[in-house]
């Protein structure tokens, strides 16, 4: 979307972005100080908890460490509120464009009498205040803001083309129909349109305000979605709806038991030969155990309450178990992200 920051937004955005890259040097320089204990993946304990205990222990002296947590703290806290008061600097002059693209060939089902469940709605992903809904345009907010101008900034690789390269793993290359899951503000739906441009697609998402963004995004490129207000462990689908059902990065912001339900559903709505294509964070048990603890350390005060039970699951099993044949489970090169798993509903 084109939108210009005021000075001052922009000021706020780059000091979080810069702040965040501090951060992260100094996370460098305090794990150079675990060599000097003797402390290295190698000799990292099993258990996630005990590693944590291990480490604290080891730089509880720590300047570096004791800095970088205060300054990742206040990144996790204050990154979101950077992003709000740097549009609500430009809010006047932005709502009415906003507005316009509410009309348009993409659509929203808002379901009227859904309620959203407690492991989403009792949760500030993110650190986000009042939940994702919490302002009338926190899905530009997020999606434009946090994501475009701090998350892409802060984080290593693109993750918009991981996005794409995740999708070039389907097992086809066309599809008529394809249903995702946890659409957000459209970041995943746009790369859909563009690796499967004349696929049929649906949207679901419990957050109003976010598919509300991705609204205004598929109508200002003229792409025909059809979104709805909804979990995709009941996602209200008739069977055999779908000839694709995909999803980017939801898997840890879920409990392992919705996760199952998840697999169960996608399979129900699929037609037989329909394929399955999720993706999330790189497995725990597939990195180093520092670096595992590391990603494991930042998800705790980053607001991803999940994380830890989840980024530790194979997903391939619970596949299997809703009923998937041809199942992998693989993460892409080069950075082991984003873990796939995909598997095909016999036909």
């Amino acid at each position: 979307m084109h939108f210009a920051l005021a000075q001052r937004g922009r000021a706020l955005m780059d000091f979080e972005v810069d702040a965040r890259l501090a951060a992260s040097v100094l996370q460098i320089a305090a794990e150079n100080e675990l060599r000097s204990h003797d402390i290295t993946a190698a000799t990292l304990p099993e258990s996630m908890s005990e590693r944590h205990d291990v480490i604290n222990a080891a730089l509880a002296r720590s300047t570096s460490f004791r800095v970088r947590a205060l300054l990742g703290d206040w990144c996790a806290r204050n990154h979101g509120r950077a992003a709000e008061e740097a549009f609500e600097e430009i809010r006047d002059d932005l709502v009415p464009a906003l507005d316009a693209l509410a009309g348009g060939p993409t659509t929203i089902d808002y379901r009227s009498g859904f309620v959203a469940p407690d492991y989403w709605s009792d949760v500030w992903f993110h650190r986000t205040r009042g939940g994702w809904d919490a302002g009338d345009y926190n899905g530009f907010v997020h999606g434009e803001l946090v994501h475009k101008k701090y998350v892409a900034k802060v984080f290593p690789g693109d993750p918009y083309e991981d996005r794409r390269r995740m999708l070039r793993e389907a097992p086809r290359d066309h599809y008529d129909k394809i249903l995702e899951i946890g659409t957000s503000s459209g970041h995943h739906t746009v790369a859909i349109s563009q690796i499967f441009p004349e696929a049929e697609i649906y949207g679901i998402d419990p957050s109003p305000r976010m598919l509300e963004q991705a609204r205004r995004v598929a109508n200002e490129a003229g792409l025909t979605w059809q979104l709805f207000v909804g979990v995709g462990e009941d996602t209200g689908f008739a069977d055999d709806s779908f000839d694709l059902v995909t999803s980017y990065a939801i898997h840890h912001e879920i409990p392992p038991r919705i996760i199952e339900a998840f697999f169960r559903e996608a399979f129900r709505v699929l037609k037989p030969g329909g394929d399955l294509l999720m993706s999330d964070v790189a497995r725990t048990y597939e990195l180093d155990k520092m670096t595992a603890w590391r990603i494991d350390w930042l998800a705790k005060w980053g607001g991803e309450p999940f994380w830890r039970s989840t980024a530790a699951l194979d997903l391939a099993p619970m596949a299997r178990a809703a009923g998937f044949v041809d199942v992998e489970a693989y993460a892409l090169q080069p950075r082991n992200q984003p873990y796939l798993v995909r598997g095909r509903k016999p036909a």
